[in-house]
């Protein structure tokens, strides 16, 4: 079982349609309770993989807190995951890192993983980055520097974008399946 995580707009929902194949999330509307989630099968090497989708996790506009709904929900997903947590999967876009990371870091991989489930960072939005991982080694000491630790990361985008004028395809094709063998790679 892996559960993913992140701010709205991180990606999480391209994500999930990426792994699976095909369109099976849809971004979150802000309205529903923070943590309502819903678990995809995805193949990871020939096994099945449970990855749970939850809802962006913000109290409101300064993200300072998780509000008390946000937390009894979250205790919920972790409680009725069949099989116990297996992987924290920490979702973010590039363009919208912010100090809310903290929070989530800790809600997550403090609180509810105890620090002893593995946690890994998915960067999206990266597909005019070339190469992708170069994100990464821009930004890495400022993660270590708020004491945001992971067992790995991928930079990856979740797009195919637009579709190429001069035939089949699309101009990120091959970015995308590079990322889902990405992240696919981290679930392992």
């Amino acid at each position: 079982n892996v559960v993913l995580f992140g701010e709205r707009g991180a990606g999480k929902s391209s994500l999930i349609n990426m792994l699976v194949g095909r369109d099976v999330s849809s971004p979150s509307n802000p309205s529903l309770a923070a943590f309502a989630s819903r678990g995809y099968a995805v193949d990871v090497g020939g096994r099945e993989v449970v990855v749970w989708d939850s809802v962006g996790l913000q109290k409101g506009e300064h993200h300072e807190a998780l509000s008390e709904g946000a937390g009894r929900n979250l205790q919920g997903l972790i409680q009725n995951i069949q099989g116990g947590l297996n992987l924290l999967l920490f979702c973010v876009n590039a363009a919208r890192v912010s100090e809310a990371l903290g929070i989530n870091y800790d809600a997550f991989y403090t609180i509810i993983g105890g620090k002893k489930v593995p946690i890994v960072l998915v960067v999206t939005g990266l597909e005019n980055k070339d190469p992708m991982e170069g994100w990464w080694k821009e930004h890495e000491a400022e993660f270590e520097r708020h004491g945001l630790t992971f067992d790995g990361h991928a930079c990856v985008t979740t797009t195919r974008g637009k579709p190429l004028r001069d035939g089949p395809g699309h101009w990120h094709d091959e970015q995308y399946e590079q990322s889902k063998l990405a992240v696919k790679e981290l679930i392992k």
